[in-house]
């Protein structure tokens, strides 16, 4: 907890409630209790008890410099030091295309250009250092997972509404802040400035499928050590872009990988029935997740169906993986981002995916919500009026997110071809925390 004087802005925004427990959500309420000081928040998490314990859940993160000075913000050099020794420095990403006769080898700059590494760590483990940094009587689980929207209160404050009208966390907050994800009901309730959707189906309105599965895991043990550089990630992409390999060390002892399988690709009908069939297995999200033995099946086909020995890094990672620890998912994105991060009343503002959802191509999700909390809190600090607060939040965060958006979608679009995109990384990188 922060021990300078709390601002006006501070002050009354104790008793705020946190919808969603993942990396943004956690930060959040931890660098508003550290940074800015404010008490009593309410942090609601749709998982139960024991799938929020779950190390081995939501793969993995991968951590940049940007990433690491917020959580330097949030907590000190000692929560940065955890959150690198957790993970492996990277030192360089190893392409293996078909269309080159070596491998080529990019070294990774960020420590030698910031004096930070990239790191890549578990995202479960992530999850719990952060948890880590907030009262446990803070959070309740197994609540929030089908929220619409929010009642106003009698004292001006707003309470949280389910699908079924009936009303869920602290009987009134001064703020609500949505940290649920790329589904979050309340990304559309800025874009429609209404204070609840109609039904749980309006959350998918505004987000764009890319006509991809990404399928991923961390898994114990490591790539080959006589075949594989260490330190070093690896990717694979297929001629026709209809497959995307990528795999590298994530902590010590683990591994974690990724496989994105477009739904088409200029292919033979062979490929392409394959190909269709872990598609067709992931198509329909809820029922995915009870196929997870058969999904693993039809990708180790699919990827041995292109007989190509560049993809084996992949293939033996993937047969190494408990079908249970793997993470399906549709491969989505926001259709665009704003018009704003804060309600028109000033109740509700938006951290992490349900903010700023993006393709994964530059790895800065987890970077971008550690972003979100570590402004917003300094923000809040600052102020001292909570209107100005959130307006000063949504001005150093609305046209950042828009540009990492456009040029992770650039970046996503011609690796699938085999093409070069500009490499932001320093601008990514060079962020620091507003007025630290």
């Amino acid at each position: 907890m922060s021990s300078r004087k709390r601002s006006q802005a501070s002050e009354a925004l104790d008793g705020t409630v946190i919808l969603g427990g993942g990396i943004a959500g956690l930060s959040t309420a931890a660098a508003l209790r550290s940074i800015a000081g404010v008490q009593n928040l309410h942090i609601l998490e749709k998982l139960d008890e024991a799938s929020f314990a779950n190390d081995r859940s939501g793969a993995a993160a991968q951590l940049g410099p940007n990433g690491l000075k917020a959580l330097r913000a949030i907590g000190g050099d000692e929560l940065a030091s955890e959150v690198v020794n957790a993970g492996t420095k990277l030192v360089g990403n190893t392409m293996l295309l078909p269309n080159l006769p070596e491998p080529m080898t990019i070294a990774d700059t960020a420590e030698a250009d910031t004096g930070l590494p990239q790191v890549l760590m578990r995202w479960g483990v992530l999850r719990q250092l952060l948890s880590d940094r907030v009262p446990s009587n803070c959070m309740s689980h197994g609540v929030g997972h089908d929220v619409l929207g929010y009642n106003t209160q009698d004292d001006g404050g707003v309470r949280l509404v389910q699908a079924d009208g009936s009303e869920v966390g602290p009987p009134s907050a001064p703020l609500i802040i949505a940290a649920d994800g790329i589904y979050s009901s309340f990304r559309q309730c800025l874009a429609t400035d209404s204070c609840a959707l109609d039904a749980i189906d309006d959350r998918t309105a505004g987000i764009k499928y890319n006509q991809r599965v990404n399928i991923k895991a961390v898994t114990e043990g490591v790539l080959d050590e006589d075949q594989y550089m260490s330190n070093h990630t690896y990717s694979f992409f297929s001629p026709d872009g209809g497959v995307a390999c990528f795999a590298g060390p994530a902590g010590e002892g683990y591994t974690y990988w990724a496989i994105s399988v477009a739904d088409s690709a200029s292919s033979g009908d062979e490929t392409e029935s394959v190909k269709c069939e872990v598609v067709e297995l992931v198509k329909c999200k809820k029922s995915a997740q009870q196929k997870k033995e058969l999904i693993k099946q039809a990708l180790l086909d699919k990827l041995r169906g292109l007989n190509e020995p560049l993809a084996d890094f992949a293939v033996e990672k993937i047969e190494d993986t408990h079908p249970d620890y793997m993470y399906i998912q549709h491969s989505e994105e926001a259709e665009e981002i704003g018009p704003c991060l804060v309600s028109a009343d000033g109740n509700v503002v938006l951290v992490g995916d349900a903010g700023h959802s993006m393709a994964p191509s530059y790895g800065q999700a987890a970077n971008f919500a550690l972003e979100d909390a570590a402004s917003l809190a300094v923000c809040i600090r600052d102020a001292d009026d909570v209107t100005l607060a959130l307006q000063a939040y949504e001005h150093s965060r609305l046209e950042r997110c828009r540009e990492m958006q456009r040029r992770s979608a650039d970046r996503a679009a011609k690796a699938m071809k085999g093409e070069n995109a500009e490499d932001v990384s320093k601008w990514i990188f060079a962020w620091d925390v507003p007025g630290k």
